[in-house]
């Protein structure tokens, strides 16, 4: 406490009028750590982004080594970039929200703490080591920073007999040599003083810089305390050793440093505060809250208002970096982290502020874009990207909300007491009382009621749940990295694979692939089972690398190559093939003799799988190039590329409509007319990135020589250039066509579009032209008398065009099940799918087909059951051709409104007309049995259960021909039994009765309904057949009485 008072006495001479008056700038003491290393010949390297790339977990960038961990696991290229560093320095954007480093719970409850924050750096890459980087590091804290070297204390490790290692006597007498008491150097064990990158991996010993804020004293005592008068500014780790094991270190060839330094405790410390929130990294944040909500101005207090200012302007720092390095709200990993910080900046919004969040959050935005914007240009060129996906997300958050609001008080209605345990937690995340909601809304409705939540039981089933989740998961281990190691530690060279491009077009639809089905190299290097190995034996699974390869490697979005390796001993089936550290791997089996190593092999790629991926690649380029050009705002997110589709994943902040689609397809299927040309070509980085218009993965690093795809008839008429190492057409007339087949919902503001194309896309916009046809044909009929002569020789002619395209494709997916190898089950799984697909469609086809030949006599359309026939016909082919997978996406659209706008008013048609011929059919029998007043009918399963209600109109002659009539309707799971008597006294007696009888057949609901005019009461039962013997006989037992079988449809 008295530590806490001195602390708040120092900030008071600060304020000056209510503003800060800053002797160090954040961007003055960032600026002065670059260049006192630049003039210290290290090379700037920018910030890396805050979202890790593919592979590389699922956490976000949390420290400024991050993006150099290669160079320390002995992983990079020779010939990039990174492989040339030496010394280095930058200011690295950090993210702590979950994993080991995870702060959230601290943020804003104390002055220190943040989600995103800045890390200062310093790296030499087996340059200089201890004495020289202790050297940098004092001249800069005491000459440039000019802090006292009396404030400043200096920790060494200690030793550790457990790792087996001595104390680091070379760091302390380093900083002895620098003139620093000897009071001033401490040691301190492995917890504080030894930095390890992981359980295994490199390591070594650190040296941690503190410095004292009170001054004028001796306090050795109060250092790794967690004294907030005595704090730990930077730490310098020296890579020296590799851990093997718990304890068992192994010295490494090359030795690094790595030294990190927090730009906020920093830039506080220079202002003479331990508060980080009372810098201009904060404070232009706070004066605009208060601007605009008219709340107390920020004091600098550990109070509720003062906690919700450092929350709120934290949080939006985080936010505003996080979307504009590309991540999205979502519903998983990252985006699902970001999607909760905002809602949380929503809420303090709202109930701490006051203040409507879509006005104070763009506002926040712009206050960190001002701050932060000189060291990271990005900020400022997303800025408006920024906030409108902020206020996407607060409109999504308000009609979550509003449905959440009515599961929530479903739940309050049968909550007793004040606390909400961890399985009601878990029920309504399920979504068990009506919608699911996620847990930072049931956080929020829970504050609003002044609910209690355990979360300490609600983190106990999440915990359980998540492991029976894992458990149910195989997690099979990438078998390669022992191979992989292997080659590298013996000096092989990386697998040449530019190969894999040698394929040039002979026409419109043949290329020469003959140097990809005959292509010979020497096998480097084996495995079986996860183990090197010298040979490979046959019924083996296992990895081949070779010298070289025309393999294509799954990258990109696309999907890898199969095919075979044939050497004299032997053949290997290739099912996969990867790229690990530049050495790629062809997994597969051997399915006849054996491999060796050294031996020479002839490689042969499966073309037709290769055929389809580079079509659908290069139209994934004429695809992100429309997109862009008809929703200017989006974003592409992924992509996946297989030899039958393609799925493209982009971000849309406003609605994509049925317009945007038409044209996007337009826009590519312009493209493959135009027969554009499709070159590949190799250029430096930088000077690719001249190219105007250039696409590229907002989240990507690539090497210092890219590929480049262009689409263009010449240099002038580009249409597409992006950086791109897949394999592509030739030329776009070698699509075919192009389709659009779906477009989805991903998650919040990400959509996934489908498409197709060659002769999957034919197929496509012909069952697209088949059911547009259908929809115009049901809207322009008359439902009271269907005529189906109009177009139907354009539909015959259609479906029997179709008809041809899908035999020929399924005789060529045949031929490639035929064909495939019996150990590539996952393609065999695919092929199946795919060929029940198209039974499905052919099916389809052939219902139109018939719908036209049986309407061919047109004097039976005036028929009754003709009608409902036709009728219910013509609604089934819509239902179904809707649901096909090849099918043109606006097609699917248009059937679709045509069957809301139409559909009841065919279903009125088609029971109104059974209806009456059920009347019919139920006057024919009675008057043929005059002497009897009960009756029972069989009603046949086309007639809807909810109608039979309305055969007993008061009006129907038959009642003047019996008094009681049964009607029972079998279905799947229920029978329907209804039930109609003439009102009088005894119906409740009857009702009771009735029901009694029907339970001891099956569990029986029954109810009472009087129809029109209340001559007539009818009983309608519904009994449960599921797992019962419910049967005719059964019925024809309770209720003795003559039953009739009626057969609606025959009886014209």
């Amino acid at each position: 406490m008295f530590i806490n008072r001195q602390i708040s006495l120092w900030l008071q001479p600060c304020l000056l009028c209510g503003r800060r008056s800053y002797t160090w700038s954040s961007s003055k003491v960032r600026s002065t750590f670059t260049d006192f290393f630049t003039s210290h010949e290290h090379k700037f390297v920018p910030s890396s982004s805050v979202i890790p790339k593919k592979g590389e977990g699922t956490y976000f960038t949390n420290a400024g080594m991050n993006q150099f961990k290669p160079i320390f696991l002995g992983e990079c290229l020779p010939t990039s970039s990174l492989a040339q560093l030496t010394c280095v320095t930058n200011s690295q954007k950090c993210i702590r929200v979950g994993g080991k480093h995870n702060d959230l719970q601290d943020v804003g409850h104390d002055l220190t703490h943040h989600t995103f924050f800045e890390m200062l750096g310093n790296w030499s890459f087996g340059d200089y080591f201890k004495r020289k980087a202790c050297a940098l590091a004092y001249e800069l804290l005491t000459v440039h920073y000019k802090i006292p070297p009396d404030r400043l204390y200096f920790t060494y490790f200690a030793g550790d007999t457990r790792l087996g290692l001595p104390p680091d006597e070379e760091c302390r007498e380093v900083w002895l040599s620098l003139g620093i008491p000897e009071a001033r150097v401490l040691p301190f064990g492995e917890r504080d003083n030894f930095w390890c990158m992981g359980e295994t991996g490199p390591c070594g010993p650190c040296t941690e810089i503190h410095y004292n804020h009170l001054g004028g004293r001796l306090a050795p005592g109060e250092v790794n305390t967690g004294s907030p008068s005595l704090v730990e500014i930077w730490n310098l780790v020296f890579i020296q050793y590799n851990r093997l094991s718990e304890n068992c270190l192994q010295p490494l060839p090359a030795k690094h440093v790595d030294t990190g330094m927090g730009l906020e405790r920093l830039t506080a410390l220079l202002n003479n505060t331990t508060d980080n929130y009372s810098t201009d990294l904060f404070l232009p944040s706070f004066e605009l809250i208060t601007q605009m909500s008219k709340v107390p101005a920020y004091k600098g207090s550990l109070d509720k208002l003062d906690t919700g200012y450092r929350i709120l302007a934290d949080h939006m720092r985080m936010v505003t970096v996080a979307i504009s390095d590309g991540l999205l709200p979502s519903n998983d990993n990252l985006g699902h982290k970001l999607r909760s910080i905002l809602h949380r900046c929503i809420n303090l919004s709202r109930h701490t502020f006051q203040t409507d969040p879509c006005t104070l959050l763009p506002g926040l935005v712009n206050t960190t874009v001002n701050s932060l914007g000189c060291a990271y240009p990005e900020l400022l060129s997303n800025e408006t990207k920024v906030c409108d996906i902020v206020a996407s997300a607060i409109d999504h958050h308000d009609r979550q909300r509003e449905v959440a609001v009515r599961s929530f008080n479903k739940m309050l209605s049968r909550l007793h007491g004040t606390t909400l345990s961890g399985e009601v937690m878990h029920a309504l995340e399920k979504g068990d009382y009506g919608s699911a909601m996620s847990l930072e809304m049931i956080t929020e409705l829970a504050s609003n009621k002044n609910l209690h939540l355990d979360m300490e039981q609600y983190e106990q089933l999440q915990s359980a749940t998540s492991k029976v989740s894992h458990s149910r998961v195989a997690r099979p281990d990438d078998t390669s990295s022992s191979l992989v190691r292997a080659l590298a530690a013996s000096g092989v060279a990386q697998t040449d694979d530019n190969p894999k491009h040698d394929y040039y077009p002979l026409n419109e639809s043949l290329y020469d692939f003959s140097s990809l089905e005959s292509f010979h190299c020497n096998i480097c290097g084996l495995s079986g089972s996860g183990e090197v190995t010298d040979t490979l034996p046959e019924g083996q699974q296992g990895e081949v690398v070779l010298d070289s390869t025309c393999f294509y490697a799954e990258a990109g979005g696309q999907e890898a190559d199969s095919g075979q390796l044939v050497s004299k001993t032997g053949k290997f089936v290739i099912t996969d093939v990867k790229n690990r550290n530049g050495f790629i791997i062809h997994c597969g089996h051997m399915t006849e003799g054996y491999f060796s190593k050294g031996q020479n092999v002839e490689a042969s790629v499966f073309m037709e799988r290769r055929e389809g991926c580079m079509r659908n690649h290069t139209a994934t380029h004429l695809l992100n190039s429309a997109l862009a050009s008809v929703v200017p705002s989006s974003q592409q997110e992924g992509s996946n590329i297989t030899p039958y589709k393609l799925t493209f994943d982009f971000l849309a902040l406003n609605p994509v409509k049925p317009e945007h689609i038409e044209a996007i397809e337009s826009h590519v299927r312009n493209a493959v007319k135009m027969e554009h040309h499709v070159t590949q070509c190799k250029l430096p980085l930088h000077e690719a990135m001249e190219i105007p218009n250039l696409r590229k993965l907002h989240n990507e690093v690539y090497p210092d020589e890219v590929s480049v795809i262009t689409v263009g008839h010449d240099a002038a008429e580009v249409i597409s250039a992006e950086l791109c190492g897949g394999t592509h057409v030739a030329n776009t007339i070698h699509l075919v066509d192009f389709c659009v087949t779906q477009l989805n919902t991903k998650s919040q503001n990400v959509k996934r579009i489908t498409c197709v194309t060659g002769r999957e896309a034919e197929q496509a916009l012909l069952s697209g032209k088949l059911l547009c046809l259908v929809s115009d044909m049901l809207q322009s009929m008359n439902l009271q008398q269907p005529d189906l002569s109009d177009g139907a020789t354009l539909i015959s002619n259609t479906a029997l065009q179709l008809r041809d395209v899908m035999e020929a494709r399924q005789e060529r997916l045949r031929h490639s099940l035929q064909f495939l190898p019996d150990c590539d089950v996952s393609q065999q799984t695919r092929l199946v799918a795919m060929l029940a697909e198209t039974d499905k469609s052919l099916a389809w086809v052939d219902s139109v087909l018939k719908l036209l030949i049986d309407q061919q006599d047109t004097e039976l359309t005036q028929t009754p059951s003709l009608v409902i026939t036709t009728l219910s016909a013509v609604v089934g082919i819509l239902k179904k051709g809707k649901d096909l997978e090849l099918v043109q996406k606006t097609a699917r659209d248009e059937a679709h409104t045509c069957l809301h706008s139409l559909e009841h008013k065919v279903t009125e048609v088609v029971n109104e007309r059974m209806l009456a011929m059920l009347a019919q059919s139920i006057q024919n029998t009675t008057k043929q049995f005059k002497d009897e007043v009960e009756f029972g009918f069989f009603v046949p399963k086309d007639f809807a259960p909810r109608q039979l209600v309305k055969a007993f109109h008061p009006d129907w002659k038959v009642w003047d021909l019996c008094t009681r009539l049964s009607l029972a309707h079998f279905g799947k799971k229920a029978v329907t039994l209804v039930y109609g008597v003439e009102n009088d006294d005894d119906n409740d007696q009857r009702f009771s009765e009735m029901l009694a009888n029907l339970q001891q057949i099956a569990t029986t609901k029954g109810k009472k309904v009087t129809a029109s005019g209340g001559k007539i009461e009818v009983f309608m039962f519904t009994i449960d057949s599921r797992g019962q013997n419910v049967d005719r006989v059964s019925l024809q037992n309770q209720f003795p009485c003559r039953w009739v079988d009626v057969d609606i449809v025959s009886k014209d």
